[in-house]
């Protein structure tokens, strides 16, 4: 585990990461373009521009041509989607009937190609439904042998966004040198009824980094963050991110203004989350959903917590296109339940995936994957020596368990300038 002077590194990032990081995201949207569509369209051709994206790595398949790519038996259909492709003139359009159990393709590879030492991105859009789960399985050398990565998707529907994979599996042992075939698969997640249909695009692999990174995050400005887990994690000289609704600051059983405070001065980022209650973000009007937003973070700012308030954590997880729009406006990162750890270094900063950090062997084998394989792993904490959470030393015990991995324990300003 990488320590590091916490305070100065705060510091520094406060008087020079913004200006740097407003430009690498000012590059990215302009490639992006409206609704997160990559380029503009030739209005004369009907067809995007020829300009490459600015994105980490490079393109392994672009679906420009979906010879040698086929339906998997009984997981639905294949076909070019030409209306709105990500990229290019067109993307891969997969579709399931109700009574399929998931729609998925492949493409062979006879000769093997080398993918080691790679992370992997997938750009996706589904209608229909509010959730997916994706999954991209590399063979190597075949089925015995997989590296299984993996993502769960809660929004937003009907626009295109970036998906960082995290590993989820690995089946034997898999050599990614001799990579026989890929293999990209969208099943049901909540509302197990109703067709599939989904497009992917621009399947992308970079260099994985040699150090993995670990962030922690903590939900609700539960009292048990400060009395159970900060002094915890300063004998680690880790810093957590905390979700902070400004409404909820001092009532009972939250935290105060003071134990905020001196959490930021541990090197913690107090992080905006608007206040929703029993409902979904997208429940409310444009308005109202702006609104939100905007005074949420108006408000952390106010308190002198504005290097967290650049950072957004969905409320009860469902970002709608909407919402993500206002995201992107007031914040620069956005994160939400994705069930895996994400590929580093990141395509989409506002598609940040985290999953439980009491979930136990799971959580640690997710820490390890991001020790082997470069990737970032976001443990999201709640109740700390509680019955409705993790117990105090099940909570140290993963903290040791970090410690003896090769990972960077990160705060969420900290992942921004890495």
């Amino acid at each position: 585990m990488t320590n590091r002077n916490r305070r100065s590194i705060v510091t520094t990032v406060a008087a020079t990461g913004t200006l740097g990081l407003a430009g690498c995201l000012s590059q990215l949207d302009k490639w992006r373009g409206k609704n997160n569509s990559p380029k503009e369209k030739d209005e004369d051709t009907n067809q995007s521009d020829t300009n490459e994206p600015d994105l980490p790595g490079e393109s392994v398949e672009e679906f420009e041509s979906l010879d040698g790519w086929s339906a998997l038996i009984d997981s639905g259909k294949l076909e070019a989607g030409t209306d709105d492709p990500y990229a290019g003139s067109q993307s891969a359009h997969l579709t399931a009937s109700e009574g399929t159990e998931a729609a998925a393709i492949y493409r062979s590879i006879p000769d093997g190609t080398d993918l080691s030492g790679k992370n992997f991105s997938l750009a996706v859009k589904f209608t229909g439904r509010k959730q997916l789960r994706l999954t991209l399985e590399l063979f190597a050398p075949n089925s015995q042998n997989a590296h299984v990565l993996q993502r769960t998707l809660i929004g937003p529907k009907d626009r295109w966004v970036r998906v960082d994979f995290g590993t989820g599996r690995i089946e034997t042992q898999p050599d990614l040198s001799d990579v026989r075939q890929i293999r990209i698969s969208a099943r049901r997640r909540g509302e197990m009824s109703g067709p599939i249909d989904c497009q992917v695009d621009d399947l992308r692999a970079v260099d994985r980094p040699e150090t993995g990174k670990v962030m922690l995050l903590f939900d609700g400005i539960l009292e048990s963050h400060y009395t159970e887990a900060l002094d915890i994690m300063k004998s680690y000289d880790y810093a957590g991110v905390e979700a902070v609704i400004p409404e909820a600051i001092g009532e009972d059983g939250r935290l105060t203004i003071d134990r905020l405070e001196e959490m930021k001065d541990a090197g913690w980022d107090i992080a905006a989350r608007p206040r929703t209650g029993s409902k979904f973000l997208h429940e409310f009007d444009p308005d109202m959903q702006k609104g939100m937003i905007e005074r949420t973070k108006r408000h952390l700012e106010e308190l002198g917590f504005e290097d967290g308030a650049r950072h957004f954590i969905t409320p009860r997880n469902v970002l709608s296109s909407t919402a993500r729009d206002l995201v992107e406006q007031y914040h620069e990162q956005a994160f939400r339940f994705g069930g895996s750890p994400n590929a580093l270094p990141l395509t989409d900063p506002y598609n940040l995936g985290f999953f439980s950090g009491a979930a136990g062997e799971v959580t640690k084998t997710y820490v390890d994957y991001a020790a082997e394989y470069g990737q970032l792993a976001v443990l999201q904490f709640d109740y700390i020596n509680s019955e409705k959470g993790i117990t105090a030393s099940g909570f140290e015990s993963i903290l040791e368990y970090i410690n003896g991995k090769n990972v960077e324990v990160v705060t969420a300003t900290e992942l921004l300038e890495s």
